[in-house]
Formats: C-alpha cells, sequence, structure tokens
C-alpha cells in the first residue's frame, strides 16, 4: 500500500495492511466510486464483487466515504477501513480505521523528535505512551480514547472512540499513523493489529 505525504518535497512511504482492509477513495466520490468501494465492501463481507446494493450496503458505503471525506478534511493523506470477528466472540463484529498524517518538521535528529514527541503526549494523552523500537527506527506510541454517543432511533447509545497512534520521525517529516475503533471489548487486539501494521512502515527508498 503506498502512502502520500502533505506535498512532492516531503519523503513517501510505504506500509502494508492486513486482509480485511479497504482503501477509501480521496475526494469527490461520484457513482463510480461508489459502486467501486461498494463491491469491495461487499467482497470483504464475503458477499462477492457483483452484490446487489442494498439498503444495508448502501449506508455503509456512505458511512466509509463520509468518514474518509472527514478524516482527508482534518489532514489525513490516506484513509483505509478494516472489517474482522472478534477472536474472542465469532458474532461480534470489530470495524477499524486507519489514517495518515503527514507533518513538516525541522527536528535535527530522529532522538530530539522523539524526546519532543514523548513529551508533548505524556502530557496530553488520556492512555499509555511508550517508545516503539521500529524497523525503520523509533516512534513514540499513544493510545487515547474520546467518549462519544449515537442517536439510535429515539435511543441515545454512547460509545468510546480508542486510538492508538504511532508518531514516526523521518527526513523533514513526523509522520502519525492512526487506527481506531469503538469497539471498546476487543480493542487490545486492534491496538496489537495496529502494532503490526506500524511494524510494516519503511519510508520511501529504504525496501530491500
Amino acid at each position: 500500500m503506498p502512502g502520500s505525504t502533505v506535498s512532492p518535497e516531503l519523503p513517501g512511504f510505504s506500509l502494508f495492511l492486513p486482509e480485511g482492509f479497504i482503501a477509501l477513495p480521496a475526494g469527490q466520490i461520484d457513482k463510480t466510486k461508489f459502486r467501486s468501494l461498494a463491491s469491495e465492501i461487499s467482497a470483504s463481507f464475503g458477499l462477492g464483487l457483483n452484490a446487489e446494493i442494498d439498503q444495508g450496503l448502501a449506508e455503509t458505503t456512505a458511512m466509509l466515504a463520509t468518514t474518509a471525506a472527514a478524516a482527508q478534511a482534518g489532514g489525513s493523506s490516506y484513509t483505509a477501513a478494516g472489517f474482522f470477528r472478534s477472536p474472542d466472540e465469532a458474532n461480534r463484529p470489530i470495524m477499524a480505521t486507519l489514517n495518515c498524517f503527514c507533518l513538516e518538521s525541522r527536528h535535527r535528529s530522529a532522538n530530539v523528535a522523539i524526546a519532543g514527541l514523548e513529551q508533548v503526549h505524556r502530557s496530553t494523552a488520556n492512555g499509555p505512551v511508550e517508545i516503539m523500537e521500529l524497523p525503520v527506527g523509533p516512534a513514540v506510541v499513544a493510545q487515547s480514547f474520546t467518549p462519544g454517543e449515537i442517536a439510535v432511533g429515539t435511543d441515545i447509545v454512547e460509545t468510546t472512540e480508542h486510538a492508538i497512534t504511532a508518531w514516526i520521525p523521518g527526513p523533514k517529516v513526523v509522520l502519525g499513523l492512526a487506527v481506531t475503533s469503538n469497539n471498546t471489548e476487543d480493542w487490545a487486539h486492534v491496538a496489537d493489529l495496529a502494532r503490526g501494521i506500524f511494524d510494516t512502515f519503511e519510508w520511501a527508498g529504504t525496501s530491500a
């Protein structure tokens, strides 16, 4: 999966996403892109690429298109959504999203960037913060949770969005890989999945 950055002068990157993830389209989604995304979602659910777009599939596709647009507006250069089954309860679905944020930085070295990132996130995060040694180098990995509410008919359902983000310093940039999910019961599994994705990250031109 190729990544992109916020300007041509900044380095590119790549990472590997496990089966179950779907890349979400950027920009305006026309009828062709909508049908293509619906087909990928349908296939991920085991319904086949040519399944009929019923109301449920259309609503899911529209929700993910909105998610991608909101992420892009927030600065994400790449967004993907993953669909899985809970390892603990086969009938419980898990949805996770991944976003890539590339920020220009003038840090003198990776160690300087790591020290600054760790200080910032230890003072602001409401979850664990750790320094993780990735194949590409050190990263600050921070977890957080944000409570919220969703209206379901006349009822209000309380939710918690969990996030784990790896902040990776590189040449003239700090890149954030964020994996989020509302699935509290299986968050430990999602966080482990995210760490596996972080391990696959490479800056462009550094692969063997």
